[in-house]
């Protein structure tokens, strides 16, 4: 064989070798990815599982008469209360936990506002 058909074959076997290992290789990573996904889905549905809220109502029973309370006070509605009760359920998950009180903050400054200044003085 002359220097020209050793070098065509050469050329060829090197361009079937390159090819073979980069479809290898795409075969390889589509798989890996396809395992982490399901692996990753797994565990979603095992959390999912695990986590299952339960809300009980309890209505208290009427001891004594309440006064109404007056069109000036700072009464929290039930939506809020709700809400801050899953809040406080979120954070602490499966442990028991209690709310005793609600009440509203008598600051003069937003909640912005003292974000702002805890942020900007907390030390270094």
């Amino acid at each position: 064989m002359d220097n020209m058909t050793q070098a065509w074959i050469l050329l060829l076997a090197g361009f079937i070798v390159v090819f073979t290992v980069l479809i290898l290789l795409i075969i390889i990573v589509t798989l890996y990815s396809k395992i982490v996904t399901s692996v990753q889905k797994a565990g979603e549905k095992k959390k999912e599982r695990k986590k299952v809220v339960k809300i009980e109502v309890i209505e208290p029973t009427p001891t004594k008469t309440v006064p109404e309370p007056e069109e000036n006070d700072d009464e929290i509605p039930g939506e809020i209360i709700a809400v801050i009760a899953a809040a406080v359920d979120a954070v602490y998950g499966e442990k028991t936990h209690k709310i005793k009180a609600v009440k509203k903050s008598r600051s003069s400054r937003s909640a912005w506002a003292r974000a702002g200044v805890l942020e900007n003085t907390k030390p270094f």
